[in-house]
């Protein structure tokens, strides 16, 4: 920690989420992986700046003490009347603040969020800076958000005139305002003290997803003494009854109270999983080879990736809509023939939606089982494309492949369980549990193993400072990447078609 303050904006929002998370900031602290959600905000920072003019930019000055100075110095002048990043200093606690404007010698505040609107955590952000700014000396009589229209459309040519949306919140910032000094006197100490005791809860994801999520609940890897938060929407009567009884495994749960019942899982599902795991059993539902009837050869495999851009680069396209950039299918011709694999990539091409849903006509052409994991995201991507002006004489071909899709997701739910799964059912899981050679598992930083990840590489690849040889290594990270989840599903399928026994719990 700087040896000038002991807070910052960033910290106290952390401890009004969760004092052990603060904790963990202040004495344990993980060093973060850039995410997409970072580059995002700063792209839509640059278009901030663009928008409120020329001024004194402090966003690339680290020195603390020269940033407070600067400000000071830059608030007193007649001649500056927006300050980027001004820094703050009081109670030991430390903040810059993203816009002030001055207007007839009165300040404007102004955070800037790259979201589609405000939320109460805003609120707080803002009320941190105007209590700190304000015991600083400075009179900030109005404090803003600027956020997303969701509605804006890019016509190209860097216009984002109609982009930022500002939203007054002056009297909320103030009402809050006055709690400000209490936080701060209740966090400084925690530097100093031992780790605060605090179950995990719904706070632990909410207004953020916590970075230490595994030190307060590490992840399974006993397989027969597995928590009973394994089980999928175990629902609070469970949850409830575990809490009453001091019930922690999910073996020790009554088998009765287990009468689980969803349209897209197996019919006790529950009690199903809480066998695998007692006996460290998978367990296939031995009507499984009924599903296998109505595929039709070819069989594809298909699985795309999107981003949603934020401040959007592509030519008609929504800030948050889902653009997809990349696909990836392997082909299936006959039984016992090798895969054939194909792929599309691309990152701004102004028609990159028109070429991605071209070729993947050209690819699926017009027969065949489509198999995806997880069905409703890549139908509604598929949706939205043809409904595209540029797009709408595709509409009968698009309806026809999304007929042919059957979702790999749904079958596994229904149809098998593997104590390796920890009850998800997702790839990166499923495969711990069958014969494959796919692993999602890497040491390297530039690797891609999830879907954060490729929404990060679009962001490196769409970024002027990227050298083109870096560029060229995410595309590949990419392709292979895509190319593990279609193989995935492959072998998924393949392991089910050469079952020749099953079993089914009773």
């Amino acid at each position: 920690m700087d040896k000038y303050y002991s807070l910052t904006k960033t910290l106290i929002l952390s401890g009004i989420q969760c004092e052990k998370k603060l904790w963990f900031d202040l004495n344990d602290k993980i060093k973060l992986k850039d995410k997409a959600i970072f580059r995002s905000g700063n792209r839509f920072n640059n278009v901030v700046r663009k928008h409120y003019g020329e001024g004194l930019d402090l966003s690339d000055e680290k020195e603390h003490q020269i940033v407070i100075e600067r400000t000071k110095e830059a608030i007193q002048s007649d001649n500056i009347n927006v300050i980027y990043e001004a820094g703050f200093l009081f109670k030991k606690t430390f903040i810059r603040a993203d816009v002030l404007i001055k207007k007839d010698d009165q300040w404007t505040m102004l955070e800037a969020k790259a979201s589609t609107g405000v939320k109460d955590i805003n609120i707080s952000d803002l009320a941190i800076q105007s209590f700190i700014v304000k015991n600083s000396g400075l009179d900030v009589i109005c404090n803003k958000i600027i956020h997303i229209n969701k509605e804006f459309i890019y016509k190209g040519e860097e216009n984002y005139k109609d982009l930022i949306v500002e939203v007054d919140i002056t009297k909320e910032v103030l009402a809050e305002e006055n709690e400000v000094e209490h936080l701060i006197n209740k966090f400084l100490p925690l530097k100093k003290s031992d780790c605060p005791k605090k179950e995990t809860g719904p706070h632990c994801k909410d207004p953020y997803p916590c970075n230490y999520i595994d030190k307060c609940s590490p992840p399974d890897t006993d397989i027969k003494n597995v928590s009973y938060k394994i089980l999928p929407y175990y629902g609070k009567k469970i949850e409830s009854y575990c809490k009453t009884n001091k019930i922690e495994k999910l073996k020790d749960i009554p088998k009765d109270l287990l009468q689980s019942s969803r349209k897209d899982y197996a019919e006790n599902y529950h009690q199903i999983i809480q066998e695998a795991h007692i006996k460290n059993t998978g367990w296939i539902n031995k009507d499984i080879s009924e599903q296998f009837k109505k595929w039709k050869m070819p069989y594809y495999f298909m699985d795309f990736e999107t981003i949603q851009q934020g401040v959007p680069i592509i030519k008609n396209t929504k800030p948050f809509e889902q653009v997809p950039f990349q696909w990836s299918v392997h082909k299936l011709s006959e039984k016992g023939k090798a895969l054939e694999e194909f792929s599309f990539i691309n990152f701004d091409h102004q028609d990159i939606e028109f070429n991605f849903l071209k070729k993947l006509i050209e690819t699926l052409g017009d027969k065949g089982t489509i198999f995806v994991h997880n069905h409703p995201f890549e139908k509604g991507v598929l949706n939205k494309l043809k409904e595209k002006p540029k797009m709408k004489s595709y509409s009968d071909q698009v309806d026809s492949i999304i007929d042919r899709i059957e979702d790999t997701l749904e079958l596994t739910r229904k149809n098998f369980y593997s104590p390796e799964m920890f009850g998800k059912y997702s790839l990166k899981k499923i495969v711990q549990a069958i014969p494959t050679k796919i692993s999602y598992e890497s040491e390297d930083e530039d690797a891609v193993s999830d879907g954060g990840d490729a929404q990060l590489a679009w962001f490196k690849c769409t970024d002027l400072e990227t050298k083109p040889e870096d560029k060229e290594i995410y595309k590949k990270e990419l392709i292979k990447y895509c190319s593990k989840d279609t193989e995935a599903m492959y072998d998924l399928i393949n392991y089910f078609l050469k079952l020749k026994t099953s079993k089914r719990l009773q």
